[in-house]
């Protein structure tokens, strides 16, 4: 079953507006190019590290919340053999409104998810830099 053409003209619309912050596109852009699907389903491939994989779920609750994407059921997850939920989008714009509960948890989450972005991007950055960045980060 391949994605419905509303949902593919509403990506459209909300990559070309930009009307999702970086890190939220990116889930958005996985989950469009694989739903449905399961989060696990979705990111593997994009992802590199179990941590950063995690760190990204928290954005399927805020996606689903500003209301671009939806539960669309449980099923086994082909990627961790779990019954999971599994994602699908919808044909609506993000709502208008602030994410207001934003936890200190999540800011850490995105603050270490763009690090490791960085970091990868940057060879010569050594282990031990990544490490202190990381430490500084959940110091915050």
């Amino acid at each position: 079953m391949g994605t419905r053409q509303t949902s593919i003209d509403c990506y459209n619309q909300i990559k070309a507006q930009g009307l999702l912050s970086k890190i939220r596109f990116e889930v958005y852009e996985a989950i469009c190019n694989s739903a449905p699907c399961t989060s696990s389903e979705a990111m593997s491939g994009r992802l590199n590290s179990t941590n950063v994989l995690s760190q990204s779920r928290a954005r399927f609750t805020e996606l689903r919340e500003l209301g671009v994407i939806y539960e669309k059921g449980i099923k086994k997850c082909t990627v961790t053999g779990r019954n999971v939920i599994e994602w699908d989008l919808t044909d609506r714009l993000p709502i208008d409104k602030k994410v207001s509960n934003i936890t200190k948890k999540m800011k850490k989450a995105d603050a270490l998810y763009a690090l490791n972005q960085l970091h990868k991007n940057r060879i010569e950055s050594s282990s031990e830099e990544w490490k202190t960045l990381e430490l500084l980060i959940k110091l915050i």
